[in-house]
């Protein structure tokens, strides 16, 4: 199975310059054509195409935002900058709000592996939840974000993102809004310049097809055994690690979203591992946790 990067690779060779194509009964040939870059980060546009009609009396911009059809994530590394971007100035009381509106699935969570459970390594302890946006309900630590229409079409097409990511570079030039997507792509088995165009979805069309806008909270793991886990990442909800009559002591923090994140939660839980003089998950028991239901075992 081809790769996002080998089926996005294989788009913008069917768009190169001086391709043809006809859209909306207009005869256009591919005049720029690159991927959008920027000093940090990305922008929404992965694909920009300029075309010009045939007859030089029209130019197009083509925009493309481009998901594999199994693609679920519309955000997958969500931080503070990236939230107030994507969903405004009241960022937070929409993750608090959202968070909070499955805080039974939190507080019902293991959080002490001394046995794999699912896709969670034995071994683990969990200092945290990430926050990912999606196009459809991710499991038990989901439920949808209350956006309006516009607000939606702003996820999608990156109205709000800075201006490096608006006004991005395309083969080093820099094309004003070029990072603004204005098209999505979802169908990766196409052969054709022409099955490119015929495939695309305005971003407002898939909008109002697809309306709803989900949370999704992903566990960021602290691998006991090996002493790691995958980063700094921000979080949208927190473990508080703290020892209690010489017990770890887990709290869950909502009310500060992705302003923490997992080296300060990490750091903190070894600390009172340490005062309990425990290392691994293996030295963990029931007389070591204020709540023993938090252990998986």
């Amino acid at each position: 199975m081809a790769t996002f990067g080998d089926a996005e690779r294989n788009i913008q060779r069917l768009l190169a310059i001086g391709q043809s194509f006809v859209l909306s009964g207009v005869d256009y040939i591919i005049r720029k054509s690159g991927k959008p870059t920027c000093s940090k980060g990305e922008p929404k546009t992965d694909i920009y195409v300029l075309a010009e009609s045939k007859d030089r009396a029209l130019l197009v911009e083509i925009k493309i935002s481009f998901k594999k059809e199994n693609a679920d994530f519309i955000e997958n590394k969500t931080n503070s900058e990236r939230a107030e971007l994507l969903l405004g100035p009241n960022w937070k009381e929409l993750i608090i709000e959202a968070t909070r509106s499955v805080a039974s699935s939190f507080e019902n969570k293991k959080l002490i592996y001394k046995v794999k459970g699912g896709r969670t390594e034995e071994g683990s302890i969990t200092l945290g939840w990430k926050y990912e946006l999606l196009n459809k309900s991710g499991g038990e630590l989901s439920g949808v974000v209350d956006l309006t229409r516009d607000q939606v079409i702003d996820v999608y097409a990156g109205t709000h993102l800075p201006e490096d990511k608006k006004n991005a570079s395309v083969n080093g030039e820099m094309i004003v809004n070029s990072g603004i997507a204005n098209y999505i792509l979802m169908n990766d088995k196409v052969s054709t310049t022409q099955e490119v165009i015929d495939s695309l979805i305005t971003i407002e069309d898939y909008v109002d097809a697809n309306p709803t806008v989900y949370f999704a909270c992903k566990a960021l793991n602290y691998r006991t055994y090996h002493k790691k886990y995958d980063g700094n990442r921000p979080l949208s909800v927190y473990v508080d690690w703290n020892v209690r009559d010489g017990k770890l002591d887990p709290v869950l923090v909502y009310d500060n979203p992705l302003d923490t994140k997992g080296n300060e939660v990490a750091a903190k839980l070894i600390k009172s591992m340490e005062k309990i003089g425990v290392e691994t998950t293996r030295d963990i028991d029931d007389d070591l946790v204020t709540k023993p239901s938090v252990i998986l075992k």
